[in-house]
């Protein structure tokens, strides 16, 4: 099976395997359909983490927008948010510059495309193609819930 030419972005490669009915629990994985050229560039995909305030990345004082056509997000409800991202498509991706005044706590800013590549061939070498697991904990007594999060790489070292 061909990976669908109407589906645009990133979501022609990847897509979220919910895990109940309430879709809070799954999977954000690679088609089985990809092309494993494209599975196998250990330094295409990478998983970003990043404060919850923003939706961007800083690259080379630059913002870039984590958008539908370039990353998929998870993690809403918390601090820290993470996305599989794809870094050719970032990479063509509109800049903004970057104010340090408005850097928050876990803003993820990167030296250049490089060192992010770097990063996303390190991921690779640890887990093979990226991909997250949001699993919700339900509390029965409190009704609330709570997630708890795997990611095939063990931890992300993007932090300043």
């Amino acid at each position: 099976m061909e990976t669908s030419l109407l589906t645009k972005g990133i979501e022609r490669y990847y897509q979220r395997n919910r895990q109940n009915k309430y879709g809070n629990s799954y999977y954000l994985m690679a088609k089985d359909d990809v092309p494993a050229e494209v599975l196998n560039d250990h330094s295409r995909f990478i998983i970003v983490a990043f404060d919850q305030a923003d939706k961007y990345v800083v690259i080379n004082n630059r913002r870039y927008y984590l958008t539908k056509s370039n990353s998929i997000k998870c993690t809403q409800h918390q601090k820290i948010r993470v996305a599989i991202v794809d870094l050719t498509a970032l990479a063509k991706a509109k800049s903004y510059p970057f104010d340090n005044k408005f850097r928050h706590k876990h803003t993820a800013i990167f030296k250049d495309f490089v060192e992010l590549k770097s990063l996303a061939n390190e991921q690779w070498e640890a887990g093979g193609t990226p991909w997250v697991h949001q699993q919700a904990v339900y509390n029965k007594e409190t009704g609330k819930c709570k997630y708890l999060y795997e990611l095939s790489c063990k931890q992300l070292n993007q932090f300043n």
